[in-house]
């Protein structure tokens, strides 16, 4: 490893020493200055720091319903009466027994005049 010369280094710290400038003089209340800056910076961040909670709050909410609304399923958006009428007539031509054609408007009705067909 190289050795730098430590007399450009003491050259320099004795140039700062002659040319460093004169400290000012405190001023007679800087304590109690210092003391109530703190304390009012205290009162302003715990008034920002509230500021913050009611945005927050708003915000997990809307991303909680925005979750259940993307992951819940949509509802169906086929008729159900026209699905059922559709799972009758394939089971019927599935089973062969195309014999009793439904009576009524109300699948329920029908249901119940093809139960009592095959007795």
């Amino acid at each position: 490893m190289t050795k730098y010369p430590h007399d450009d280094d003491e050259r320099l710290v004795e140039f700062l020493r002659q040319h460093r400038p004169s400290v000012p003089p405190a001023a007679p209340n800087l304590e109690q200055q210092i003391l109530l800056g703190a304390s009012s910076h205290m009162r302003h961040q715990g008034r920002r720091q509230l500021w913050f909670v009611p945005p927050t709050i708003v915000a997990g909410l809307l991303m909680t319903w925005g979750g259940y609304r993307i992951l819940s399923p949509s509802s169906p958006s086929v008729d159900t009466a026209s699905l059922e009428t559709f799972l009758v007539n394939n089971w019927d031509g599935v089973v062969g027994d195309t014999s009793v054609a439904p009576q009524s408007d109300t699948a329920e009705a029908d249901w119940l005049s093809l139960a009592n067909s095959k007795d």
